[in-house]
């Protein structure tokens, strides 16, 4: 009887430790399962993280090599603004000095009818040839000052238009 109940208990111990052999495997197994899926899924969002980032990268180079064709576009574009702008200038100091210089011959020429005038015998027609001359003289002198500061003003306002960034 003894020896029956030693077999029944020596069974049971085995039927249990086989059971717990079981569970140990399937946890062990399940747990396998896990760190493999966990490291696929790592695998995966690594790889997605790099393709982001590679994108992110090129997105960026893009964008420089984009900044640059933009500045170099404006930088020709205030270049060429700069030059036309140094051209107008040179052109408004021309124009000025062939002003002045009409003015002076016209000048000239009305101090030369003012001393043929002299020789009259009316006095009144020689001051009023004076009078006429000075107050003439003082217009021209305003008149080129007038149009030397419209001209520069002109030439600024057109340069600055053409510096202005288009895009």
């Amino acid at each position: 009887m003894m020896q029956a109940f030693l077999a029944k208990f020596y069974e049971t111990v085995i039927i249990a430790m086989a059971v717990f052999l079981l569970l140990v495997i399937t946890a062990l197994g399940i747990q396998s399962w896990r760190v493999n899926h966990f490291k696929s899924e790592f695998t995966l969002l690594d790889a997605k993280y790099k393709t982001d980032v590679a994108e992110a990268k090129a997105l960026a180079e893009q964008a420089k090599a984009l900044a640059a064709i933009k500045e170099k576009r404006w930088f020709e574009q205030k270049l060429k603004a700069e030059q036309n702008y140094n051209a107008k200038i040179k052109k408004i100091e021309f124009d000025s000095r062939l002003a002045n210089s009409s003015a002076n011959s016209l000048s000239k020429q009305l101090k030369i009818a003012s001393s043929r005038l002299s020789s009259a015998s009316k006095e009144t027609i020689i001051e009023y040839v004076d009078t006429s001359n000075d107050l003439f003289e003082k217009c021209i002198t305003e008149y080129r000052t007038v149009a030397e500061k419209a001209d520069g003003h002109a030439a600024d306002a057109e340069r600055l238009r053409e510096e202005w960034p288009s895009e």
